[in-house]
């Protein structure tokens, strides 16, 4: 990995600046694969793609903002934001509207990994607010129907919101021939079979 000159964004509502990380060159050895399809790649470090102002709190998309990097110097500032800033932001920005499908897809599995970090991933396990669990679903559905066209994920999405038989019924009629897919399979119908929705390490 290796770092570029800060990337500085400008907040569309106060106007002020803050930097962020950029990258001259990344790579994923040593990557971990999760089977919401999330990577978490130490030396390719993820910059959020939705940021939060600190300095007036209000959310927006970094794709939006024009390019600009300081002249010299480093950052290691990427933005990053929790699973209750996250809903925050999800919720500002589609009461402002999305400017096309990307736009939304990017946000909604944004959330639906940050509910997968704050519950399961990060280690600490905490008791699953309603409120939490009937968003992630509503999302998960969204996503299934919207963007997920290969039936694995599809099952897995399934699983992961709760919709046990769905993903079983999908599964019946998968054949697989690749072993590491097969090991995927074999892990999804092992937690289906206990009931268990916690998203899990791949590799």
């Amino acid at each position: 990995m290796l770092p570029g000159n800060p990337q500085i964004l400008t907040c569309p509502f106060c106007g002020k600046e803050k930097e962020i990380m950029s990258l001259a060159s990344g790579n994923t050895f040593g990557a971990e694969l999760w089977s919401d399809n999330k990577q978490i790649a130490p030396m390719l470090p993820e910059i959020s793609y939705v940021q939060k102002c600190p300095h007036c709190g209000k959310y927006y998309i970094k794709g939006r903002q024009a390019v600009k990097y300081a002249k010299d110097g480093y950052c290691f500032e990427r933005g990053l934001l929790t699973f209750p800033e996250i809903k925050e932001a999800f919720a500002q920005l589609a009461e402002e509207g999305f400017i096309d499908e990307k736009e939304e897809i990017n946000v909604r599995m944004m959330l639906h990994h940050a509910y997968n970090d704050y519950y399961y991933r990060n280690g600490d396990k905490k008791d699953i607010l309603e409120d939490d669990k009937k968003l992630f679903r509503e999302n998960g559905l969204w996503l299934i129907n919207n963007l997920i066209t290969d039936n694995v994920m599809k099952a897995e999405f399934y699983r992961e919101i709760g919709d046990m038989e769905s993903a079983k019924n999908i599964l019946a009629s998968v054949v697989v021939e690749d072993d590491f897919l097969k090991q995927i399979v074999s892990s999804i119908r092992e937690r289906l079979e206990i009931n268990n929705s916690e998203v899990f390490k791949i590799q």
